[in-house]
């Protein structure tokens, strides 16, 4: 059976992270031996669980970091190796040619046409490369590349059934609880959405705010906060290792992160049986049908978005709903079951292929 390498040099628990260990734990259930290739002692490894970790941390040498990175694939007789991004591809790509086996699986960014450079261009041609999309669309849009040997679809993909097993935080009674997912790149709806409780806070409505995620500057957040009268209703949490317990206690997640951080925490909240609030562009409006699983804020309409909180507080029975449905929804989609599937098609040539 096959034996696929997730490389992830980055140490963040993120986003991309969290769809590795739901990909990885799905192919291990289907006979595929994985590992995770990341720093030791850190928060990528600690969150990996019960998959092996393959310690490897990058010494800003390229070269010499190539071959230590053959050592381990080689040790761990690796047939294939997933990145997702230009520099893990090259090192990828370089360790298996040196080693003489093995395929390159690239994710794809989604939402946005991912550059080609000049390193991909080769990278393509010294090992077997499949590109890995979110969406047919996306693969047909791709920029053409001499020598790739096809394209995958393969969306963001949760696991329902492991999140039915997660206990809700407590919350206080009386009042409701905003989970707002946040990432780097969000600071301008992120800020847009904080208003917006402000305002309503100061209006009579008790809600209460947790921020999770990484804001791009968690001091700017705290001083813009403190200056629109939120001040000790919002909690900056960061991004916990196991945050399901966070949104399943919530009443709503506002989701204004971007990409693969975006799109995960909609489709955990959604699987969670939680009403969503996307914003609108993100990675999370693809998950939410308006008004039947969750709802879309435009980035800058404080007025409009205040009218979608008061909706879900003023009725519950639809809020729950709601709810139900985006659960359903999540539950009834193959994301998990047709990227696995798409991996293995991929892994299934690798008895196949030479370098």
């Amino acid at each position: 059976m096959s034996r696929l390498v997730f490389f992830h040099p980055d140490p963040l628990w993120d986003g991309l992270s969290r769809l590795y260990v739901e990909l990885a734990r799905a192919l291990r259930a289907r006979g595929v031996t994985v590992a995770i290739a990341c720093p030791p002692a850190s928060p990528m490894a600690s969150a990996v669980g019960d998959l092996d970790v393959l310690p490897f941390e990058s010494r800003a040498a390229w070269v010499s970091d190539t071959l230590r990175f053959a050592t381990t694939l080689r040790e761990f007789k690796a047939d294939a190796v997933l990145v997702s991004d230009d520099a893990p591809h090259r090192m990828a790509a370089w360790a298996l040619r040196r080693n003489g086996r093995g395929i390159v699986l690239r994710r794809m960014r989604s939402a946005v046409a991912t550059p080609i450079t000049l390193g991909t261009r080769i990278a393509v041609r010294i090992v077997p490369t499949w590109f890995m999309h979110s969406s047919g669309t996306e693969a047909k849009a791709a920029q053409p590349v001499s020598g790739l040997r096809g394209r995958l679809v393969a969306d963001i993909a949760v696991d329902p059934e492991r999140l039915e097993r997660v206990v809700p935080s407590l919350a206080p009674p009386g009042i409701t609880t905003v989970v707002v997912v946040t990432d780097g790149a969000a600071h301008r709806a992120t800020a847009a959405a904080l208003r917006t409780i402000a305002a309503m806070r100061s209006r009579g409505h008790p809600l209460r705010t947790l921020l999770m995620g990484r804001p791009h500057d968690v001091s700017e957040v705290r001083v813009h906060a403190t200056a629109i009268g939120l001040g000790d209703a919002l909690s900056i949490v960061g991004d916990p290792l196991d945050r399901a317990s966070l949104l399943a206690g919530a009443d709503v997640v506002w989701i204004t992160a971007d990409r693969d951080d975006g799109g995960v925490a909609a489709l955990d909240a959604m699987a969670l049986g939680r009403p969503v609030i996307a914003t609108r562009g993100t990675m999370a409006e693809r998950y939410v049908a308006d008004g039947e699983t969750g709802m879309i804020a435009e980035r800058d309409d404080a007025l409009a978005t205040a009218a979608l909180l008061t909706t879900l507080q003023a009725d519950p029975a639809w809020t729950a709903r709601m709810g139900e449905a985006a659960r359903d929804a999540v539950r009834t989609r193959r994301g998990l079951a047709d990227a696995v599937d798409a991996v293995m098609s991929a892994l299934g040539s690798t008895a196949r292929t030479g370098i």
